[in-house]
């Protein structure tokens, strides 16, 4: 290979254009051609796909894949619970529909409210068998994180908790699902390890804050396990780790992993012994741009010790990487060494001899789709039993629900796959969304049971775990007299440290339709909630706070 196929080699980019004209547009809208006429100037390692599979999305991968001397691996951020679940027209069956295993699971951390690794290792199978099948080969997942801080906006529902243990074990589970077999490739994220910071990375380079002793037996210990358990690339997060860069000479202790060779090469592949692939955390967060210079960025990332870097401005870092090897910045034996790890990782893959597989047997589906509705029922957690408590419904009520959410791009308050299920015991049901005090007034009195929904998981650049007027919108309907009032959190554990008040809680961890199937049944007297709280409640008494 030459010098240059190496370095196309090391590009992950989400879409084709050069200008595109919106960020949606690029990476909803591009066609298998684009991507050829990318492809045919720079030879392409890799393509980060958004989009839900489908059988257009397969032909068109096709089309990319027979056109690539080399294969491409595609890769994607399959996030479970992380959308409304989609839904795949069956090609062989006209009229059919498969479900999009990923996006109608509930998210990680209600895996670890499950507390059932084999569950989880079983959940990732499915999905990974069925991905491969329309041409994804590699998760930029599981966040293996720490969820140390509970005002950290990116990991909460993301993560497995705040307890190594169940982390590292919950982890271990979804690598060896995704990758028994060769499936597809799974990506440990973001070393050297979120969760402590309350800042966004997208917005900023966030930090590490443990010491290293806190470290090693927190982080550490996760690390060592997810590469202990085979794991085939892990990503480096846009995070500082200043204890550990503060016992190096001369080193400048502010910058994120994916700059930083000390946290790279030293700590991470000669330390930690990880010897897979490194892929950088999306290259337009400000958590990297803010600290070197547009020209610079693809070159400091792999000087750093980086692989492949996510989500480039392709053509023109593919140029400024070629003339910084061209100029010695680069030597080549760094591109080299990184272009064989890539190789390897497509091999190991298969990519080879078939960039897909198998589609899922019609009785895996339905084996599949029991095992998530296992875990969401095995998930459920009452947060707070409450004086009174909320009597089960009877089936023939009259029910209000006041979904209060806020209005952002993870914001998601279709509740409907609950209302349905509530209906079909026979209750009448009605909502409200985020409703002013004159409303709640009037309607609150002409109904036998109230429900108050709370659907708000923090993401990227939101610093509350509840969003402006949750508050003041809970503690009216709290304090108003209705006898039946029973609180729901479709998302962040975290609820409680902001909604004190309430008098009683349960939690889902998400929104997902099995995970509001399985609400319904602990209304409806059908579940008792088992779940494993995975977090530690925040310390938010008085006595702390004046410390």
């Amino acid at each position: 290979m030459t010098i240059e196929e190496c370095i196309a080699q090391m590009l992950v980019p989400h879409h084709p254009f050069e200008n595109p004209q919106t960020h949606f547009e690029s990476v909803t809208n591009a066609t298998a051609d684009d991507w050829l006429r990318l492809l045919d100037k720079i030879p392409l390692g890799g393509i980060c796909i958004r989009k839900p599979p489908s059988d257009e999305l397969k032909l068109e991968l096709e089309k990319i894949q027979n056109h690539s001397q080399i294969p491409v691996i595609v890769g994607s951020n399959i996030e479970l619970g992380s959308s409304s679940p989609a839904r795949i027209m069956n090609e062989n069956t006209p009229g059919t529909e498969v479900l999009d295993y990923a996006s109608y699971s509930p998210s990680m951390m209600a895996f670890a409210a499950a507390n059932d690794p084999d569950l989880t290792y079983e959940t990732c199978r499915f999905i990974a068998e069925q991905r491969r099948s329309y041409g994804y080969h590699w998760t930029f997942n599981p966040v293996a994180d720490l969820n140390l801080n509970f005002r950290n906006p990116i990991t909460n529902i993301r993560s497995l908790g705040d307890d190594t243990e169940t982390v590292l074990t919950h982890a271990a589970a979804f690598i060896r699902g995704f990758q028994d077999g060769g499936v597809m490739a799974a990506t440990a994220k973001h070393f050297p390890g979120d969760g402590t910071d309350e800042r966004d990375q997208h917005l900023l380079t966030t930090s590490n804050h443990l010491n290293l002793n806190d470290w090693y037996q927190t982080y550490g210990l996760v690390w060592r396990t997810v590469i202990d358990s085979g794991v085939s690339a892990i990503m480096c997060g846009h995070i500082a780790f200043p204890a550990y860069e503060q016992q190096i000479p001369d080193s400048n202790h502010t910058l994120p992993a994916t700059l930083s060779k000390n946290l790279q090469v030293k700590l991470l592949r000669e330390e930690l012994g990880f010897q897979g692939v490194v892929i950088s955390d999306a290259s337009p967060m400000t958590g990297l741009t803010s600290r070197v210079k547009a020209s610079d960025r693809a070159i400091e990332n792999i000087l750093a010790g980086t692989d492949m870097c996510l989500l480039p401005e392709t053509i023109k870092d593919y140029g400024f990487i070629k003339n910084a090897v061209h100029e010695g910045r680069i030597s080549e034996e760094i591109i080299r060494d990184a272009t064989k790890r890539i190789l390897e990782l497509k091999a190991r893959l298969t990519l080879h001899k078939d960039p897909f597989s198998a589609s899922p047997a019609q009785s895996s589906q339905g084996n599949a789709k029991r095992t998530i509705n296992t875990v969401s029922d095995k998930s459920i957690t009452l947060l707070r039993r409450g004086n009174p408590e909320p009597r089960k419904l009877k089936g023939d009520e009259n029910v209000l629900f006041v979904n209060v959410f806020s209005k952002g791009p993870f914001s998601n308050s279709n509740l409907e796959p609950l209302a349905n299920s509530f209906r079909n015991e026979g209750c009448s049901v009605e909502l409200l969304e985020n409703p002013t005090d004159m409303e709640l007034r009037e309607n609150l009195p002409n109904f036998h049971s109230v429900f108050v929904n709370v659907c708000h998981v923090p993401m990227s650049g939101s610093f509350d775990q509840i969003g402006a007027g949750f508050g003041q919108t809970l503690w009216r309907i709290a304090h108003m007299f209705h006898d039946n009032v029973a609180y729901t959190c479709f998302g962040t554990p975290y609820v409680l440290a902001e909604l004190p008040h309430v008098p009683n809680m349960l939690l889902s961890y998400g929104a997902s339709v099995p995970a509001q199937e399985a609400v319904a049944k602990v209304y409806l007297g059908k579940l008792e909630p088992k779940g494993m709280l995975p977090v530690k409640e925040p310390d938010i008494s008085w006595q702390n706070i004046l410390r």
